[in-house]
This record gives C-alpha cells, structure tokens and sequence, in this order.
C-alpha cells in the first residue's frame, strides 16, 4: 500500500508542467543561395552604342526579375525547464521531516505520563507528553517526506535540452531588368525646352541618330509607343557624353582661341579638356586633336 502511495505522488508530480524557458543562439552559415523570381511586369528598356558619328538605341521589352541573396543558418534552440518552488520544497520537506524524525526517535525522552491538568467529559485525562510527541513527529513526517519527494521529482525534471534547426535569412534583395526582347515602336524624344521632335519609327529595335541630328534635337527622355523608356546608368551616361561631343567636337580646332582662352579663363579650358577626353573615349571620335591643341595651349600658359 505505501509502494502505491509513493507511486501515485510520483506520477502526479510528474504530470505537474514546468516552467520553460528558450533562446536561440547563432549557429554558423551554412550556404548562400539566390532565388529568381519575374514579376510579370515587362517594360520598355534602351541600350546604347556608339560608333561616331552615330548613336544606335537598341530598344526591348524586358521583365523585371527580383532577386534575393538568402544565407541559410545553424541555429541551436536552447530550452531551459524548471520549477520555481522545487528547491524551496525538498528544503522545506526535508526540515519537516529531520524535526518529525528527531520527534519520534527521542519520544522516549519524554513523559508517558497522562496530562491530568486536562480532563474530558468523560473522565480522560489530557495525552502525555510521548503522545504528543509522536502525534507532531508523524505528522512533520506525512508533511515533510512528500514535499521532498515532490521536489526532488521536480528538480530531476527540469535541466536544459538543445534542439539545432536551420533558419532562413533574406541578405539582399534587387530587382533587375531580366528576358528582354527586341521590340518595335514608335520613339517619342520627349522632355526637351524646345518643340518635341517628331515621332521616329525603330527597325529591327533600333534607331539610330547622327551627331549632327541629335545637335539639333532637344530632349531629356525617351518614351516608346507612349510609354516611357528606362536606360541605365552606363547608357545614359553615354548618351550624355555623346550629345556634349556633338556640340563640342563640331567646331574647327583653332589653337589661337584656345591660347586666348588659356590665359582669360583657363579654369573653363580645363573643363573643356576633361569634355574632350570623355570624347575621345567613343569609339571613332576625332577628339584627339582638340585634346592635344588644348593641351598646348594650357602648356604655354604654364611657361
């Protein structure tokens, strides 16, 4: 019978839930890995090339691609479990139970003799002193052994466990023009501070524009078929540095303006040196002799 009254407090502690405690610690990286994905948003995108003196828009239809940089990650779950009165009951019990043993092992020290200070309705004196004293000890001990064994249950249970998973993170995300194709349309030179240039039709998604036309064109973006068409930094960029050489590179070199300029203003001749070796850097563009007289004449001034 008190093996089954020892099993039955075990089993019902052990039913008791803790108090759990998790926190997640950084493992190491594991991989990267990138996932591409099209939006289903296609629109219009020109590039350019240059082979002086003419300008050649190659313009497609593109979607637009969003990529993401994803790091894959160790990450340990560390689960913490306890039970906040465990320690104060097998310390508790174990006093209870230490006073209720000492209680019984020394009842003989104290009296056998009845109380007769107290006295029932039917003629009993009060218990002695040994009553008492085992009455308190059994008692100490009922309370005390299975706080003990309660709390002892407890602490075994709890402890600390750590479960390792893989976790997902997104490093970097872009959206790039993706699965172009050559398109046709009709080109709008949009934007300019003069009368907007008439419509151009593209061949094989292409239009091309000479120095001397784009020189007397004016426009600052560029739409296809009434929507407007995106360029990227290095084809604006070299669309720009074309435009510039247009008008730079159409007058005659004259060496004695640019000495008189090298001497009246030689901060504007520089810019104009920095302008001539952008030129030079398109394929076919006679900047060179523009650069070297530049150059002289910015020499003779340093003399």
């Amino acid at each position: 019978m008190k093996r089954l009254g020892a099993a039955v407090l075990v089993w019902a502690v052990g039913c008791t839930p803790l108090d759990v405690e998790r926190r997640t610690e950084r493992g190491p990286l594991l991989r990267t890995y990138a996932q591409e994905k099209a939006l289903n948003e296609r629109i219009p995108f020109a590039t350019t090339q240059v082979q002086w003196p003419q300008l050649t828009l190659a313009f497609s239809s593109a979607d637009i691609c969003r990529t993401e940089q994803h790091g894959e990650y160790a990450e340990d779950v560390i689960s913490t479990r306890y039970d906040t009165g465990a320690a104060a009951a097998v310390s508790t019990g174990g006093i209870l139970a230490v006073l209720g043993g000492a209680l019984l092992v020394g009842r003989t020290l104290f009296s056998d003799a009845p109380n007769r200070s107290a006295i029932d309705e039917k003629g009993r004196y009060g218990a002695s002193s040994r009553e008492v004293a085992t009455g308190w000890g059994l008692g100490l001990l009922i309370v005390g052994v299975p706080a003990v064994v309660a709390g002892i249950v407890q602490l075994n249970r709890g402890g600390e466990s750590r479960e390792t998973r893989k976790t997902d993170e997104l490093l970097s995300l872009r959206e790039v023009p993706c699965q172009p194709k050559p398109v046709d349309g009709v080109v709008e030179l949009a934007g300019g501070p003069d009368p907007q240039p008439p419509p151009r039709l593209t061949l094989n998604g292409a239009l091309v524009l000479t120095a001397d036309e784009i020189r007397e064109l004016s426009f600052s973006g560029l739409a296809l078929d009434g929507t407007p068409v995106t360029l990227g930094e290095e084809d604006l960029d070299r669309l720009e540095t074309f435009r510039t050489c247009a008008t730079l590179l159409a007058a005659p070199v004259d060496p004695q303006a640019l000495a008189g300029e090298a001497r009246s203003n030689p901060d504007r001749l520089k810019v104009k040196r920095e302008l001539a070796r952008g030129c030079a850097k398109l394929p076919g563009a006679p900047a060179q002799p523009l650069l070297d007289a530049i150059e002289g004449a910015l020499g003779s001034t340093a003399l």
